[in-house]
């Protein structure tokens, strides 16, 4: 399955819609909501700042057109100027993300199972929670060699691709996810990603091969599946020339014996 792109290479600045680059577009909402959210999701600790032209680029939309959500957006105060032609997010966006970690009331708890697991594979290793019909990266500890990931903190995914995401689809409520999978996924992958939904149910572990980035694999587990509608997993993600023989199945006891010692802790919560 191709990777979810976020951004591009700096090109032609004239009229056009935009580009599949852009990256989500939620269900419903104008465009101009749509153009607000694909920039804003621009963002991330490898790319802090930005310029007109890399945001033009990145969603797909001339420059005059950016300049205007720019504006927008820094009265509001979740953009800011981050030297004389780049932008960076403002002091209300910072507040809504110090706020929304600090909702993560569950971090001390999984926090130690997740550097176990990274210290163990010697690979990367993330906590994913389900966040409406997203898959976000809340917690991330990298090893000594680590590796390009698209969930990076803070990061929203689609629930249908990779590992983590397809963990979390599966311990999302039966109703919620047949109305996702029916609207987020293609018609002639549905049934493919049903079956996946459904084996990782009953063995209680999912597996992705360059779903999400090339060349990585990954293994995830569920932490957490509560009655308010919460839900965590535990993942490792792998680049694919690092899985010699016999590892995968190594990778994998290690995640589900991390996840099973964290489900019985975080199960208080549930």
């Amino acid at each position: 399955m191709p990777s979810y792109p976020t951004s591009g290479r700096f090109g032609a600045s004239t009229d056009k819609p935009a580009t599949p680059a852009a990256g989500r577009q939620a269900p419903g909402g104008t465009q101009s909501t749509q153009r607000l959210l694909a920039l804003l999701d621009q963002f991330s600790t490898d790319r802090p700042t930005h310029t007109v032209e890399d945001l033009s680029e990145a969603i797909g939309v001339p420059r005059s057109t950016v300049y205007r959500l720019v504006s927008l957006l820094k009265a509001h105060e979740l953009l800011e100027q981050a030297g004389d032609s780049r932008y960076q997010l403002g002091p209300k966006a910072i507040m809504m993300g110090y706020i929304a970690r600090s909702t993560v009331d569950l971090a001390d708890i999984w926090r130690p199972g997740l550097e176990q697991l990274a210290a163990a594979t010697t690979e990367t290793a993330l906590v994913l929670r389900r966040i409406g019909d997203a898959a976000v990266c809340v917690d991330r500890v990298e090893c000594d060699h680590p590796v390009r990931l698209s969930f990076d903190v803070g990061k929203a995914m689609p629930l249908h691709t990779g590992a983590g995401a397809k963990v979390l689809l599966s311990g999302t409520p039966a109703e919620a996810r047949d109305r996702y999978i029916t609207a987020a996924v293609p018609a002639g992958q549905q049934a493919r990603l049903r079956a996946d939904i459904e084996t990782i149910a009953i063995r209680g572990w999912g597996e992705s091969y360059a779903e999400v980035d090339p060349g990585i694999w990954a293994v995830a587990a569920p932490i957490l599946q509560d009655r308010e509608g919460r839900c965590l997993a535990i993942s490792v993600a792998v680049p694919e020339y690092r899985l010699e023989a016999g590892r995968r199945e190594e990778l994998i006891e290690q995640t589900r014996q991390v996840a099973a010692v964290l489900r019985e802790k975080l199960s208080h919560y549930a």
